[in-house]
């Protein structure tokens, strides 16, 4: 399988791409700098280019079979508004349908759609967590442009990542009953069984450890 991968310079989405390489498929990577990608195999592409820019989404997606979206803001963000993921999946959508590409895969966070517990949403998150606001707000804007988009998509919802080896996953349709973390890896392994599951197809699952 051919996937598209973004935000590859990231803990989670590099994992992503070594398990994508590790399992035989052929990655491609648009990255801004291409010497912040760690590793090199003969089954991954470098395409060195902007996430918002419609011509080198347009080079990463053509001839991919799937698409993982994995861009963030770094860390914690400015905490002011962003748009910077939800302007680069609109461009990738539309590079998508161009290319006759039919699936996004595409990471999320808990709290987008309202998604988590009233008190995390009500008190914990606008007294503590201010700063995860925008990057909440930006994730709602790419949830609303998946839905619209008419293409294959799922968007995984993720509590805070954390190092550490895969563990079993708790899942919620409504991010209520999760835990509050997940390692990196059993992220990454869960965005990339999306790429060929139909189980969570369309829908927005929050995944914990």
């Amino acid at each position: 399988m051919k996937i598209a991968v973004f935000g590859s310079t990231g803990r989670t989405g590099g994992l992503v791409v070594q398990e994508a390489l590790k399992r035989g498929d052929e990655v491609t990577v648009l990255v801004r700098e291409p010497h912040r990608v760690p590793i090199a195999h003969p089954q991954l592409t470098v395409l060195a280019g902007s996430p918002t820019s419609s011509a080198d989404v347009g080079r990463c997606v053509k001839g991919a079979d799937a698409v993982i979206h994995c861009l963030g803001v770094g860390g914690k963000g400015t905490g002011a508004r962003t748009t910077l993921v939800s302007d680069s999946v609109k461009t990738v959508l539309e590079s998508m349908k161009e290319n006759d590409v039919s699936r996004i895969v595409s990471m999320s966070v808990v709290g987008a759609g309202r998604s988590g517990t009233w008190i995390a949403n009500k008190i914990i998150i606008p007294l503590f967590l201010r700063w995860l606001i925008p990057i909440i707000e930006d994730k709602d804007r790419v949830e609303t442009a998946l839905r619209q988009s008419g293409v294959e998509w799922v968007s995984v919802r993720l509590p805070s990542i954390v190092e550490g080896p895969a563990k079993p996953l708790r899942i919620s349709a409504d991010g209520r009953g999760i835990g509050l973390s997940i390692t990196a890896i059993s992220a990454a392994r869960f965005l990339l069984e999306q790429v060929t599951s139909a189980e969570y197809l369309r829908t927005t699952p929050s995944v914990s450890n």
